[in-house]
Order: structure tokens, then sequence, then C-alpha cells
């Protein structure tokens, strides 16, 4: 994990894939209780930027109710190739946002899981920034989900 040919980027994706694995599968240790807060669920939102400060943008649904997305969840890492989750942006009446520009980002209230997944290649991104886990809705529901 120390590779000094690794970016910030693909570290703090290791981190926040180690604590969201460490919440889906408990430790026995003393610590195992500061990371299973119920009402923290098992999820590490974020929003990824490139290397000209524009928004990371995937889209879910193509062909049948389209959406698109600058949050995600991730699922699996190797070698900073990822598999990242896409996260459904919802408003505070729970309308999903439609993104006009990047000042949208500030009016999303809620995330929620889809079954939509991108692989990227973290060396491509520049930086990251992680939101609260209280944005998404549920917890503990990663066994509901697969990706396609």
């Amino acid at each position: 994990m120390n590779n000094p040919n690794k970016n910030c980027v693909c570290t703090a994706i290791e981190h926040i894939h180690d604590l969201q694995d460490a919440v889906q599968k408990p430790l026995i240790s003393c610590y195992s209780n500061l990371l299973t807060v119920p009402s923290l669920g098992d999820t590490i939102p974020f929003i990824l930027f490139t290397k000209d400060g524009s928004l990371v943008k995937a889209f879910g649904n193509v062909g049948d109710d389209c959406f698109h997305t600058f949050f995600f969840r991730v699922e699996h890492i190797h070698d900073c190739c990822v598999t990242l989750r896409l996260l459904l942006p919802l408003d505070k009446i729970g309308h999903f946002v439609q993104f006009q520009d990047d000042d949208d980002v500030c009016r999303v209230d809620e995330l929620i899981r889809t079954n939509n997944c991108i692989e990227v290649d973290l060396s491509c991104f520049c930086g990251i920034q992680c939101l609260s886990p209280r944005l998404l809705r549920g917890t503990n529901m990663s066994l509901l989900y697969t990706c396609y």
C-alpha cells in the first residue's frame, strides 16, 4: 500500500474502502465499536475532481430513466483501478437533482445507492472530497445491491 507511484486520490480511496470493509466485517478489538455506529451505515460518499478542477460525472440507467451523478461509493479497488457505485442525488423533498451547473451539488440532501457501477483509473483524477455518511438513505444495505 505504500507505493510511491500512487497519487493521493488512490490512497484516499484505499482508506475509504478499508473503513467501509471494517464496518461490513466487524473487527474483534477494542476499536470495533468506533466503526459500527448504526446511524452512519457502511458508506462514505465522495466526489472526484479532474486535473482541470471539473467534477467527475457518470451516467446510470442509460436508455431507461437515465440520470447522471457526481456522487460515488467505492466497491472494489486494485492497483488504483476502482469500481465505483453511482449514488442517486435527491433534494430535500425527495426529487432527483438535475444538475445544470456544479453549484447544484449544494442542493443534494440525500443519496441513494443504485445498481450502476463504473470502472475507473484513479491516476486520472487530482482531487477527492469525502462527504458525510449521513447523506445515504438506509444503513448496511450493501448486500441488497449488485453492480451491473
